[in-house]
């Protein structure tokens, strides 16, 4: 037989997914023929079909040396061998593999989409994608009806959090086809994160009736009837995915959190413990040190507890160190430096250490993370451990802010101070849900004559600092604020705090001040459904939007609840 006949067959058992013999054929032309060149690309198309992808570098290159850089035929075979390199998570090889073919000048639409994808695994930070985006277009300008790379950048645009890109580039690959369950999946998934969660439900619908075991889509689909408050549809979505994928953590999660937020801790909290596990899962600390299970003794142990998540859920959770200690534990405590004053000021059966997180850590017996003391201390809906206050300011502090706020706005008789908090952390996934521009709270100076507000916090956003500077018995507090007992300081010279759900929320709840808190129509599970007040926080009063994202009948809420207040007790 020809060399040409044994190639051809080769390739006939190589389309079959014959690989072995067709391998076997290979070796045997190549001991014949070293120097084949077809043979060698043939063997490493062979190998990349096993994920053989060293092997499949090895021979690719091996080829490339045969031939000179600018034949034609080194094309392809520079193109598998970049390939190669990506599998192998040799993504700078691969990219400059690429980058140098486009720079010769190959205008290939996949070199261009091979090439981004090599340049955004560079970079999982996200650094590179606006360069990936780049190269993504410049291959649809060669080929625009290919909606696998509209697909693509999609997806680069969700990752740099540009929804409406996302969503453009997701209607044309649904218009190039209409039949794939994932574009279905993912424009549900951009149309969420618009906040148009009633056009999701449709696209996740369309995804499900293409491949009815799409696990994603079902998780997706209860997490955007979560946000429209249809809680017990959201819950037979994540059952459904638990069906066809009983560990999946993302269903497992979203389904804590819905059961958490119509108060079902018996069945939410041990799902809750799968928050560890999910796609952007926090890292889970000291996970050489042995958990505490709730049910060993402690009397005489040393436990360390941790904080995680927010600020306010440290503020929330730290209540729990109280009934650690008083079951005998020595506790430590590792929580952020700037709240390490604050907290300090925690009442406790015995002594509490603390450290800064990133410092070492003192030899305990055991740890657990903070948010999963409800758990260990089987906590119920109707028994939450909510004595208050349970945090102090400090009293130097506290005197040195009053004097500062009685030279803004003298204390006169009658008058009232009420802090404002109109906005938490920009970086929360739900910030565009939970905070309102300053301005939207211009109705309240309407209650009443006697009232001087502050607006209490460190960064204040441009479009409220620039609205603030027009506006008279209205004060900024930010400066000064640098941790969390100087908030404390400032919210305790407060007569009242409203406040967004932030981490201000639960500093004045923990305070025992007075606070009301203006929730979104969803609100985080922690403040539950249809009530007015807290059971974390008997002093707080919970204000809440009849419709997602309209914030104006909440404050008319608020004014009118302003216009009849008693604050002579304060």
């Amino acid at each position: 037989m020809n060399p040409t006949e044994t190639l051809r067959q080769a390739f006939q058992l190589f389309e079959q997914e014959h690989y072995a013999a067709a391998e076997q054929i290979l070796f045997d032309l190549l001991e014949s023929e070293p120097a084949n060149v077809q043979a060698l690309h043939l063997l490493g198309s062979v190998a990349m079909a096993q994920t053989h992808f060293e092997e499949a570098t090895i021979v690719l290159q091996r080829a490339l040396r045969l031939l000179p850089e600018s034949a034609q035929e080194a094309l392809p075979i520079r193109y598998k061998l970049g390939r190669a390199f990506y599998e192998l998570g040799r993504v700078e090889d691969a990219f400059l593999l690429y980058r140098a073919l486009i720079e010769a000048g190959h205008r290939m639409p996949e070199l261009f989409v091979a090439a981004s994808a090599a340049l955004q695994a560079m970079s999982p930070s996200g650094k590179n994608d606006t360069q990936a985006i780049a190269l993504l277009d410049d291959a649809l300008q060669l080929q625009a009806d290919v909606p696998d790379t509209w697909h693509r950048k999609a997806m680069l645009h969700e990752r740099v959090k540009d929804w409406e890109s996302a969503r453009a580039s997701l209607q044309q690959a649904l218009r190039l086809n209409d039949q794939r369950a994932v574009y279905w999946h993912d424009a549900g998934a951009a149309e969420h994160a618009l906040g148009d969660f009633e056009t999701a439900l449709k696209f996740y619908d369309q995804a499900l009736i293409l491949d009815p075991d799409y696990v994603d889509a079902h998780v997706s689909r209860g997490t955007s009837l979560a946000r429209l408050r249809q809680y017990d549809d959201a819950i037979d979505s994540y059952q459904r995915a638990l069906k066809l994928k009983q560990d999946d953590p993302e269903a497992k999660l979203n389904l804590a959190l819905s059961l958490l937020v119509l108060g079902r801790f018996q069945e939410a909290l041990p799902l809750y413990e799968w928050r560890w596990e999910g796609r952007s899962a926090d890292p889970y600390r000291h996970e050489a040190i042995p958990a505490w299970n709730g049910a060993t003794p402690l009397r005489g142990k040393r436990i360390l507890l941790w904080a995680e998540q927010g600020y306010g859920d440290i503020i929330q959770f730290i209540r729990y160190a109280q009934l650690i200690a008083d079951a005998g534990a020595q506790v430590v405590l590792e929580v952020p430096a700037n709240q390490l004053p604050l907290l300090a000021s925690l009442p406790s059966s015995s002594p509490l250490e603390m450290i800064a997180i990133g410092e070492p850590v003192p030899a305990v017996d055991c740890q657990l993370p903070m948010m999963s003391l409800p758990l260990v201390c089987n906590t119920q809906y109707r028994e939450i451990p909510a004595a208050i206050p349970y945090l102090y300011a400090d009293d130097v502090r506290k005197q040195a802010w009053m004097a500062r706020i009685d030279a803004l706005a003298p204390r006169t008789s009658g008058r009232v101070r009420v802090g404002i908090v109109c906005s938490g952390n920009p970086g929360n996934t739900n910030d565009y849900r939970r905070s309102i521009p300053l301005q939207q709270f211009a109705p309240l100076a309407q209650a009443r004559a006697d009232i001087d507000f502050f607006a209490v916090q460190p960064d204040l956003r441009e479009a409220d600092a620039a609205w603030l500077r027009t506006q008279a018995g209205w004060h900024w507090l930010g400066q000064g604020i640098g941790n969390f007992n100087e908030t404390a300081a400032v919210l305790s010279c407060m007569d009242l705090l409203i406040t967004v759900d932030t981490a201000a929320a639960h500093l004045a709840g923990a305070l025992g001040l007075p606070v009301w808190i203006a929730l979104p129509f969803a609100p985080d599970w922690r403040w539950f459904l249809n009530r007015h007040d807290s059971p974390w926080y008997p002093t707080a009063k919970l204000f809440r939007q009849q419709q997602a994202g309209q914030w104006r009948d909440v404050m008319l809420a608020i004014k009118a609840a302003l216009a009849i207040s008693d604050f002579s007790g304060r």
